[in-house]
């Protein structure tokens, strides 16, 4: 049993419990427990973390962290893009004969507004910032760097284009050919008697000794014509036409496409002529070039022969 002191009489008396008085017991301690709980839960909220704001702090730090450490690795890849840049400037655009470009226009993009001002009050946020600036100088870099490429990809199109299809090879074999029986150039005119210039090369071949088209390109004419008789022209493209004249038949037509070493008809004798032949012409933007600066000879017969068997 248990006694407490009566203060009015200064005696101890045995205390009794009853229902109410435990009630009012539990309750004052339950209150207490109530308040402790909503005082700390206040100081936590304005002075500490909650445990939800705890763990998402905890993941928070690790991912800067994260950040932090990306910029080695982004460092290295600036590194790797300037040796691609170098070789861009110094030997891919060179190749295809254009500029190298120059470092303000790689650099440009780069600065102005300030689009990391959101990283602010975020602890280490210098850190962040320049991981971001970086990542952000690295894939301008990396844009720039594939739209020299894509320059220089569409120059070696083109430069294959141009190559396939300008007058490179001799349009008739060597063993068919018997000798140059005419130059370009100023001559006398077998037929007219006078002097005239002469705009083409001539080949005397046998009749029907096969000619090939030295480039690329697509059938303009195949006809008869006075002076020519049975001539073929190709049109190249980039300003470049070929002429096969006197031939003895062609087995082309008008709009047919041409490569280089197709054959497209047989030497002959028609028109103003003075015997089996081929007349050969190069013409650039309409004017009359010498052929003979279109081929050299010290390509092998079997290598010729692979063009013109394809």
């Amino acid at each position: 049993m248990k006694y407490y002191l009566d203060t009015n009489t200064l005696t101890y008396k045995p205390l009794i419990s009853t229902p109410q008085i435990m009630f009012k017991r539990i309750s004052k301690i339950f209150l207490g427990l109530v308040v402790l709980s909503i005082l700390s839960f206040l100081l936590l909220t304005k002075y500490g973390y909650t445990p939800h704001e705890l763990i998402l702090k905890k993941s928070n730090e690790k991912y800067v962290q994260e950040i932090i450490s990306y910029s080695g690795h982004i460092q290295a890849l600036n590194d790797t893009l300037a040796d691609i840049e170098e070789n861009d400037d110094v030997i891919y655009r060179p190749f295809v004969e254009i500029k190298p470009l120059p470092k303000t226009i790689r650099e440009a993009g780069f600065g102005g507004t300030d689009r990391y001002r959101s990283f602010a009050g975020i602890p280490k946020s210098d850190d962040i910032v320049k991981v971001f600036r970086n990542l952000d100088k690295l894939n301008g870099h990396v844009q720039m760097q594939q739209k020299s490429f894509d320059d220089v990809e569409e120059m070696v199109t083109f430069i294959e284009g141009f190559y396939a299809a300008k007058p490179g090879i001799r349009p008739i074999k060597r063993e068919d050919e018997i000798f140059i029986s005419s130059y370009y150039g100023r001559r006398f005119h077998p037929v007219y008697k006078r002097w005239k210039t002469h705009h083409g090369v001539d080949y005397a071949a046998s009749i029907g000794s096969p000619v090939y088209a030295t480039g690329d390109g697509i059938v303009k004419t195949a006809h008869y014509a006075s002076g020519y008789g049975k001539v073929v022209r190709i049109n190249h493209g980039y300003g470049y036409e070929s002429i096969y004249g006197h031939l003895n038949r062609f087995i082309v037509k008008r709009g047919d496409t041409l490569k280089r070493g197709q054959l497209l008809g047989y030497s002959g004798s028609t028109g103003v002529s003075t015997g089996p032949h081929l007349h050969y012409e190069i013409r650039k933007n309409n004017r009359t070039q010498n052929p003979l600066y279109f081929y050299i000879d010290d390509l092998k017969d079997e290598e010729y022969e692979v063009i013109v068997s394809k």
